[in-house]
């Protein structure tokens, strides 16, 4: 099971990560009749995938709040909005399903799998609500703060 979650996942770490997330899951459910090695080796290797889609996810978020950075001394002087402010722009300027997306993964921590869940929405629409709000908010917060 080791090799296979090193072999997708390339990361020895990460693969004790899933092997050890399928072995907790298995004591946690009750061990199936179905517990075979055929078994263990897809549920790894599903376990690998999830792992490897939800970096995906992770780096694409990254990338789009990627911030440029300058140096400037006047960029340290510049007003750091605080959580009122921002709390105001997400309500004046998404929509109201943009903005609950926006709320429940930054306030709450959710991941895009509870967001859709509880929103009824799929993982691609939180995705997409997410990076409409970057979208939306970026410009005003560079005309308001002069950040990106």
């Amino acid at each position: 099971m080791l090799k296979l979650a090193v072999a997708a996942l390339h990361d020895v770490d990460a693969a004790n990560d899933v092997v050890h997330s399928v072995f907790s899951s298995l004591l946690a459910s009750g061990l199936p009749d179905s517990a075979d090695t055929a078994y263990l080796l897809r549920a790894t290797r599903n376990r690998a995938l999830n792992h490897i889609r939800n970096l995906d996810a992770r780096k694409r978020i990254a990338e789009l709040y990627t911030l440029e950075s300058e140096s400037d001394a006047d960029d340290a002087n510049d007003e750091i909005p605080d959580h009122r402010q921002i709390a105001q722009m997400i309500e004046d300027s998404l929509t109201p399903q943009t903005a609950e997306v926006v709320r429940l993964r930054f306030y709450e921590g959710l991941r895009y799998s509870a967001i859709s869940e509880r929103l009824c929405i799929s993982e691609t629409a939180v995705y997409k609500h997410l990076r409409r709000a970057i979208e939306i908010l970026r410009p005003i917060m560079k005309e308001k703060y002069g950040q990106n």
